[in-house]
């Protein structure tokens, strides 16, 4: 892999180093070692964005021609091909003392008139007996095909000028001398020519050494043969039989002859850059570029293809998984990686049933968030299916930092205890709250001594996620007021709201209110309102609420579920790496401002103090010489007692004490008595740890062919294999609160009959009543 620059929409100029450009590069990208030259053009195309149906492009590259250790760089022409390899074999030796690329780009309108040639273009040389890429008429020979007839076979042994008219410069069409490396080349080629003209061919033959086409109209007599060199290291268009006479109208819709292979090799950059693509997406790019849409299932089919091509083969992911996680070891030391697999016949390979993993500068961040943790999980779609699970914590802003990663075969009980026993070993013996659904199988380990997260010992404090809880409630009672109502409870700070809200539950629904009053309660316990509530959580929480809130976590990772495994840890690594740069810089200048807290607790705390000029001392009673207790009134004429003391600065509240961050009441008493307030904001929210937290960088491994030598264990897949055609996702169910799987909207029913929200025709009660009536 090497760099490549690009610049347009300049100009060259002189300097001291020879030819330089005057505008920075307009883009630029890594590109691989058997990049031909057909493919560089399309990607020009695509990144400057300039106009391939009504102009072509002039390249040269900018080459060291200096000696040793000095640099002269002049404009080298690449006009074919041939150059271009010449320019990268030169690059990657490091031979011009210069590893990168710099093309200058230049866009040259396209003319109707085949002669006339722009002087912006590179003018190729003319081929003599002496170049090497000179075709006698001896070679251009061609045997016939069985059945061919005798004036077929004369007709192919036409000159450049007797077979076709295009320029022979253009690399855009098609002419009588054009290499290609391979005989895909030459396939592709074909087939973006007739795309682009809205022609439709056939072929006749195809084969290692031979490729022939023909138009399909059977009143057009055009024709092309192509074939391998003498010693099949290349391939050449021979002969070009005619012109085409068929109508090239209609374009807009599918093509014939635009094949999913095809497609697949114009959607990499696509699949590669976002993960995956879906087929809309392929359709509105390949209608850009060709003015032709494909088909749904091309689209798709071709997309299955790209991954392949990119991310390799579903089972072979598996066999470069491990060499993948050492070479991630040996780059980033302090990462952890834990298998779970079963022995084999060979006592070399395991059949996989899971991995964990843990980046280490995640670890290390992790050491600067507040002790709050969230875990859950995602179908696998790919062709061996299984789960991911993930653990993430929160820094300052409320950011999510992606900590732990694992991906199991099955979700069973046993796999979140296998899991979560190796995530406490990570994160040590510090006390953290966890946030999760309402799995039996996560919340089982809070009850077992021996798990690490026990909670009768203050090892860890476990908490429902909010989303959960309303979607469980959607799914068991089918109303979406009672959701709504549900939610605004389990957010409430003040006990007087809270109370208030469960009386509106009970008399919306007295069953929901009877499964919330139990739900996560033990044996012994009444109720257990701080497993769910944020005015019961004690401050455990620190006012998060959500397992994955506004910032989804799995936002960070698109579309990981369809992706091959080892790709899938690939992308986890490289989206966590963008991830900790674009936090550190914003880190950086908070800190570089002088910046106390985080900007969200800033923003916060200066809404609270234009807030607490509105409130009313009404007493202030000491009770001893370190401790007060001060009553306050709002402009709504709420009251709370705040009390103050060397050990104890608490509100009424709750704001304080649940999040870390002053109310308006405590401000106001500060202010009062000229106290700084500051004292009062959590530590976890200073800009130093926001900025500890995205410090520690990410060291790629480098290149499969850069990756230390590998000489563990292979881990084999499960032989399970989901069925062919589009891969199956998560689908909510109407289960009983507590079984829902994986998070994500609910289903919205609309009644046919009565048009309300909640329920269908088979329910509902309006149906009831006119079947009652008849």
């Amino acid at each position: 892999m090497f760099p490549i620059s690009i610049y347009t929409g300049g100009s060259v100029e002189t300097g001291p180093m020879g030819a330089t450009y005057n505008k920075p590069p307009s883009a630029s990208y890594p590109a691989q070692a058997d990049l031909t030259f057909d493919d560089l053009k399309t990607k020009i195309f695509q990144l400057t964005r300039i106009n391939h149906h009504e102009n072509t492009i002039s390249l040269n590259a900018r080459w060291n021609a200096g000696t040793a250790g000095s640099h002269c760089f002049v404009l080298l022409p690449i006009c074919d091909n041939t150059m271009w390899r010449m320019l990268v074999e030169k690059t990657l030796s490091t031979a011009t003392g210069w590893s990168i690329v710099e093309l200058f780009v230049e866009a040259v309108p396209k003319t109707n008139d085949p002669g006339e040639k722009s002087q912006s273009n590179v003018e190729c040389p003319e081929k003599t007996s002496e170049n090497p890429t000179q075709v006698s008429r001896e070679e251009n020979q061609e045997e016939p095909l069985p059945g061919e007839k005798a004036e077929d076979k004369e007709s192919q042994n036409l000159t450049d000028e007797e077979s076709i008219d295009f320029k022979p410069h253009d690399e855009s069409t098609l002419y009588v001398g054009r290499l290609f490396d391979t005989i895909d080349d030459v396939r592709r080629a074909v087939r973006e020519y007739h795309i682009k003209q809205n022609r439709k061919l056939v072929t006749q033959q195809s084969g290692s050494d031979k490729y022939v086409v023909k138009c399909m109209d059977p009143e057009c007599g055009w024709r092309l043969y192509a074939a391998s060199g003498k010693d099949g290291d290349y391939f050449q268009i021979r002969t070009i039989k005619g012109e085409h006479v068929c109508s090239n109208e209609g374009g807009g819709l599918d093509h014939i002859n635009m094949k999913s292979e095809f497609i697949s090799h114009l959607i990499l950059d696509l699949v590669k850059k976002k993960g995956d693509a879906s087929p809309k997406e392929i359709q509105d790019f390949v209608q850009e570029l060709y003015q032709c849409r494909p088909s749904y299932a091309k689209a798709w089919n071709a997309k299955e293809l790209a991954i392949d091509h990119l991310f390799g083969e579903w089972k072979a992911s598996y066999a470069k998984l491990a060499p993948y996680l050492n070479a991630i070891q040996v780059a980033n030391p302090g990462t952890k990686v834990e298998w779970w697999s079963d022995s084999t016949t060979d006592p070399n390979v395991r059949l996989f049933r899971g991995v964990a993993w843990a980046f280490a500068p995640a670890i290390e961040g992790f050491k600067s968030c507040r002790p709050v943790i969230s875990v859950d999980s995602t179908t696998l779609c790919g062709k061996y299916g299984g789960r991911m699970l993930i653990a993430v914590a929160y820094d300052a802003e409320g950011q999510i930092l992606p900590l732990a990663f694992a991906v199991i075969k099955d979700e069973e009980d046993n796999s979140w205890s296998w899991f979560m026993r190796w995530l406490r070993e990570l994160v040590g013996p510090r006390p953290l709250c966890v946030i999760s659904d309402l799995q039996d199988s996560i919340l089982s380990l809070f009850n077992q001594p021996d798990s690490g997260w026990y909670t009768g010992t203050g090892q860890a404090f476990h908490r429902y996620c909010s989303r959960y809880l309303c979607e469980s409630i959607r799914a068991a009672f089918k109303n979406d007021d009672l959701v709504k109502l549900v939610q605004w409870v389990s957010r409430q700070n003040q006990s007087s709201k809270f109370r208030l809200g469960m009386m509106r539950i009970f008399h919306t629904n007295q069953a929901a209110y009877n499964w919330l009053v139990k739900v996560g309660a033990r044996p012994n316990e009444e109720s257990a309102y701080h497993s769910w509530s944020l005015c019961e959580d004690g401050g455990y929480r620190h006012g998060i609420m959500a397992a994955n809130g506004n910032e989804c976590v799995f936002n960070l990772f698109p579309r990981i579920q369809e992706l091959p495994i080892t790709a899938l840890v690939e992308l986890t690594f490289t989206e966590s790496a963008e991830t900790f740069a674009n936090k550190r810089e914003t880190a950086s200048k908070i800190v570089a401002e002088k910046q106390l807290w985080s900007n969200k607790v800033t923003a916060t705390l200066e809404a609270r103090r234009a807030k607490m000029s509105q409130h009313r001392i009404i007493s202030i009673q000491s009770q001893s010489f370190f401790y007060d207790e001060v009553e306050i009134e709002t402009r709504t004429k709420v009251k709370h007692i705040i009390k103050l003391g060397h050990d104890q600065r608490s509100c009424s509240c709750q704001k304080s004490q649940l999040t870390g961050i002053p109310c308006s009441h405590l401000l106001a008493i500060c202010a009062c008595r000229s106290f700084n307030a500051n004292c009062l904001v959590d530590a976890a929210y200073d800009a130093r740890q926001l900025l500890a937290t995205w410090t520690p960088q990410f060291r790629s491994p480098g290149s499969p062919e850069e990756w230390p030598d590998y000489v563990g264990i292979a881990y084999s897949p499960h032989c399970k294999v989901l069925k062919g055609g589009r891969r199956r996702k998560d689908v909510w169910s109407a289960s009983v609160p507590g079984k829902l799987k994986k998070p994500g909207p609910a289903s919205v029913y609309r009644c046919g009959l009565c048009k309300q929200i909640g329920h269908s025709i088979r329910t509902c009660s309006r149906k009831k009543g006119i079947s009652g009536s008849t």
